[in-house]
């Protein structure tokens, strides 16, 4: 059950990834210079505070100076770069393993 999770968010994160590739794209042939939207920018995109929520919640978890090492780096990254790349570690983790050949013992006929 939580392989098909996180092949189904893994899924959903590279779309989304493939989706901020596609629109950085338009956006970089129309400014004929290269475009990238920053994951902030997304991220105000789908609510106008949720990098704020995000700093409140994180904040006190890694620490003021995690924050501003880390926090505000990814939070600076391409949105198609944090998403097509945690999306396809996440399929990978939850991708069905093939199931291993059973083994012969030496000495028993089979």
């Amino acid at each position: 059950m939580l392989s098909f999770v996180a092949r189904v968010l893994g899924l959903g994160l590279f779309a989304i990834g493939v989706v901020a590739l596609i629109s950085d794209g338009i956006s970089s042939i129309a400014a004929d210079r290269v475009v990238m939207t920053p994951l902030s920018g997304s991220l105000a995109l789908i609510a106008p505070d949720f990098a704020d929520r995000i700093e409140a919640v994180l904040k006190p978890l890694i620490g003021e100076a995690g924050w501003a090492e880390w926090g505000t780096a990814v939070l600076a990254w391409p949105t198609l770069a944090v998403a097509g790349i945690i999306g396809i570690f996440l399929m990978l983790a939850g991708a069905r393993r093939s199931p291993r050949p059973a083994r012969r013992h030496a000495g028993f006929p089979t």
